[in-house]
């Protein structure tokens, strides 16, 4: 248990990977999908269907992303870390699922520089 605990970084970074990777993929899809253009209305009101379950989820997940947007920008500002601002872009520009968990990675790393 002390080995999980002591390298959960290591947890984030996998995570980051997975949701950089993941959504990536789903976005060039959606792309290739709209003849090679982006829509970024299509993309945002995509959640917005007519099943309560695809609401559920809308909400759960901007409730979540605005959370940890907050989390992002006070716990780095308060470890007093570099470039919080590339975290916020790289989680509105790539992904949530790839922004956050990089910021908690390099959260833990600068958590154990600083013991």
């Amino acid at each position: 248990m002390n080995w999980i605990l002591n390298n959960k970084h290591y947890f984030y970074l996998l995570l980051t990977i997975l949701g950089g990777g993941l959504a990536f993929y789903f976005a060039v899809l959606g792309i290739i999908e709209h003849k090679g253009e982006f829509d970024s209305i299509e993309f945002i009101t995509s959640t917005w269907t007519d099943s309560y379950y695809a609401k559920s989820l809308t909400f759960d997940f901007w409730t979540g992303t605005i959370a940890g947007t907050f989390f992002i920008l006070l716990e780095g500002l308060r470890l007093k870390m570099k470039r919080i601002w590339l975290y916020l872009f790289l989680t509105v520009c790539v992904a949530y699922a790839f922004g956050f968990p990089l910021f908690l990675f390099m959260r833990e790393l600068q958590l154990r520089k600083s013991k």
